[in-house]
């Protein structure tokens, strides 16, 4: 396609993230996650190495890891209705247009960036290391909390790590030492689990990993600029020792760790995220 033929393809498209494509095109994502990118603790240097993107939505993060020099495989759901959806789901868009937004997307970044990342329809569920592989780096992001389950993800999720997991959810701001969920479960069962922070620990570590460190925690706000959920993320590894990998890696943005002391001190959990995001995929 020609540049304008290409943005006018784009912008028939329904973005979940905001990616640069290059030559001036960037996508219109609910999400612009370029301001938050150092708080996920990504390696600098991925050269030689492999990488999985748990659930990768339109790409943006497959696309970043591969930017490092990772050999990228990117995994997402076959089909709509494959999502861990409750049995009162009723979707507000077509089939075919849920599986526009499910696929579409990602493959048009794919190619307009002439990415070289392999891509696996997969259930978070089904992954091991027969299905998929064993890779030096694992990301998952704001999956876990659409998942009835996310304590037996993070056990796939740790079963194809052959070092380090970056981990990111959804956290319930809840200063406690106990180990709490708030369950959203709402009719449709679009999202289910909201953990604290001893919670989001408690699973990751009964998962298996080898060890593990809270990485960071933020408001992660919408592209337009509305408030968004707040996130922790957190880094394991299977490794006996935690591992170099891990070093040279990117650190939180000075104004999110100036913010992260009034976010902790009394946040309320603001949930603006399913509506919006029935807004993204009704348009």
């Amino acid at each position: 396609m020609d540049g304008q033929a290409l943005q006018a393809r784009m912008h028939q498209l329904s973005w979940y993230h905001t990616i640069d494509l290059g030559d001036g095109l960037c996508t219109p994502g609910a999400y612009d996650h370029r301001p938050y990118l150092g708080a996920y603790g990504l390696p600098k240097d991925l050269t030689g190495c492999t990488a999985l993107d748990i659930g990768a939505a339109s790409g943006y993060f497959t696309f970043e890891l591969e930017r490092r020099g990772a050999l990228v495989t990117s995994t997402e759901l076959p089909q709509w209705l494959a999502h861990d959806f409750g049995p009162q789901y009723a979707s507000q868009m077509t089939e075919t247009r849920a599986q526009e937004y499910l696929h579409d997307p990602y493959q048009f970044a794919h190619d307009a960036i002439g990415s070289h990342a392999q891509r696996k329809m997969i259930n978070v569920y089904d992954i091991n290391p027969d299905s998929v592989g064993l890779f030096d780096l694992v990301f998952c992001g704001s999956v876990l909390l659409h998942l009835t389950d996310p304590a037996r993800a993070l056990m796939r999720i740790r079963s194809v790590t052959r070092q380090a997991a970056v981990i990111a959810t959804v956290v319930y701001p809840l200063p406690t030492p106990e180990p709490l969920a708030r369950f959203m479960g709402e009719p449709g069962g679009f999202t289910w689990w909201y953990p604290n922070r001893a919670a989001f620990e408690a699973m990751v570590r009964s998962a298996g990993f080898a060890g593990w460190e809270w990485f960071s925690e933020f408001r992660l706000d919408y592209a337009d600029g509305q408030p968004g959920p707040y996130h922790g993320v957190i880094r394991a590894w299977n490794t006996p020792q935690r591992p170099a990998l891990l070093d040279n890696a990117d650190q939180p943005p000075a104004h999110l760790i100036k913010e992260k002391a009034s976010l902790s001190a009394g946040a309320t959990l603001l949930d603006p995220y399913r509506e919006k995001l029935r807004r993204l995929l009704g348009r």
